[in-house]
């Protein structure tokens, strides 16, 4: 009897493994497989790393360059170039904006933003380890940013309780309840109080132009990069 020699140092996790179910295969039934051992002819490739298996080299090949901090990249911008070519640019935006979305990073005006990135710039330092010039400060400041939507207070408290009590009560539970009309009138009138209570989220289907001239230029720049770059 010929003994196939063992595959030491690749452990399988058959727990994660899938296969395709033949046609006409009885449910109630496992399915029969034989793991063949072939140094010569591999019938499935290993990702570098050894975390993934594939059938085909082309695919492995490919699980490895989306590891890649070049497709990460190239993903990220190709994300950005199309959130600036979609956008719909808003004439005279009296709301916050925002550039990235960072919790620090939302301004109640074009003015407040400029000024915080000139400082952010102005702190920086040159390859040669020198302070920025002005027209460099300059062209470190965004030219464009993103409108915000809006978030006033808001809460269902009747649909609070009756998930409360849709998680840990009997299912008529909510018959047993009593004073539903004082609780909703409560709520309402507390509610309408709250009225120093608003939050900010970027919207990236809009935004505001600070600087036309390099806003233009950084719009036919992420045209060119989505044209040269199909998926």
């Amino acid at each position: 009897m010929t003994i196939e020699p063992r595959m030491d140092g690749l452990p399988v996790d058959c727990q994660f493994l899938t296969v395709r179910v033949p046609d006409g295969h009885d449910q109630t039934q496992p399915i029969p497989l034989r793991i063949r051992v072939d140094y010569d002819n591999p019938n499935c490739f290993a990702t570098a790393n050894g975390k993934r298996v594939f059938v085909e080299r082309e695919w492995a090949e490919k699980s490895m360059l989306m590891d890649t901090e070049a497709y990460s990249d190239a993903i990220r911008r190709r994300v950005e170039a199309s959130r600036l070519v979609k956008a719909t640019i808003v004439e005279n935006w009296n709301g916050w904006i925002t550039c990235t979305g960072d919790e620090d990073d939302y301004f109640d005006s074009v003015d407040s933003l400029l000024e915080r990135y000139a400082d952010r710039a102005a702190q920086w330092k040159t390859p040669d380890g020198e302070d920025p010039t002005e027209d460099e400060i300059k062209e470190a400041l965004p030219a464009w940013a993103f409108c915000t939507t809006e978030e006033l207070f808001h809460f269902d408290i009747v649909d609070a309780v009756e998930n409360y009590l849709s998680d840990n009560h009997h299912d008529d539970a909510r018959d047993f309840i009593t004073g539903w009309d004082q609780l909703e009138k409560f709520w309402k009138s507390w509610s309408a109080k709250q009225t120093n209570l608003t939050s900010y989220f970027i919207d990236y289907s809009s935004i505001v132009v600070i600087d036309p001239e390099r806003f233009a230029a950084e719009l036919v720049d992420a045209q060119q990069y989505l044209e040269g770059n199909r998926p």
